[in-house]
């Protein structure tokens, strides 16, 4: 697959930068299983970020997407569950960093999208109706 555009990808590897350290910050306060999330989250997007500045692929921005949709699932999950009487509650579900690290997650998303389908629409098409390599009658 050829290289994704330089911009773009900059940016997204900035924002998953940001996440990572949430992630990381959040998870030295953590117990339990959302410290081991929150490292790993935090380490994904370290190597992530450094190999999307590296090489910008698009692979690197569907990875960025993943990760960014499991950091909002670590976050929404754990408010939405006792809602539904499965649980305990969460301490304090307005923690300024809890809601800034969902946002961010959520930004990197959006962005790891943005800049994926502009890289696939800036891509040449091949010829309607011929297989590549197809000789023409």
């Amino acid at each position: 697959m050829p290289s994704s555009p330089r911009g773009g990808t900059t940016v997204v590897a900035v924002i998953w930068t940001v996440a990572g350290a949430l992630h990381l910050w959040i998870a030295l306060d953590a117990a339990g299983t959302a410290v081991v999330l929150g490292f790993a989250l935090a380490a994904v997007a370290f190597v992530g970020a450094a190999a999307l500045i590296v090489e910008p692929r698009p692979e690197l921005l569907v990875a960025a997407a993943v990760a960014g949709v499991i950091g909002v699932g670590a976050f929404a999950i754990p408010l939405i569950l006792p809602l539904l009487g499965v649980g305990d509650p969460v301490a304090d579900p307005v923690s300024p960093w809890g809601v800034g690290g969902f946002l961010v997650d959520g930004l990197t998303v959006r962005l790891a999208a943005f800049t994926l389908r502009r890289a696939t629409a800036s891509r040449p098409s091949r010829p309607a109706g011929r297989s590549p390599g197809t000789p023409p009658r």
